[in-house]
């Protein structure tokens, strides 16, 4: 069953639909809901050394886990509630190694 997205509001973050809909229309697209990588490399590399095993909770279609890799981290687990967001980064990470 599809919902209609723009009829959604912050109530349905909770949703796996909510997310599964919002990601299909927003296919080949990228979005960092905080801060992109680049403003937070200074504080994550003082507190997480890149031999650490990261979990991304919720990494949606976002290119954190992407810019952690270029930056030298090799352990990274993206998870989140939405098997589009999943399937999207496991198709575009295939060539990575562990997917």
């Amino acid at each position: 069953m599809f919902r209609d997205v723009s009829s959604c509001n912050t109530y349905n973050y909770g949703d796996a639909l909510y997310w599964d809909a919002r990601y299909m229309q927003e296919q080949g697209g990228a979005f960092d809901w905080y801060q992109r990588y680049s403003s937070l490399r200074p504080f994550v590399r003082k507190f997480v050394p890149t031999s650490s095993r990261v979990l991304m909770v919720g990494c949606g279609n976002a290119l954190m886990s992407e810019d952690m890799v270029k930056d030298g981290y090799e352990d990274i687990m993206n998870i989140d509630i939405s098997s589009v967001a999943i399937e999207t980064m496991r198709r575009k990470y295939e060539h990575a190694n562990g997917c």
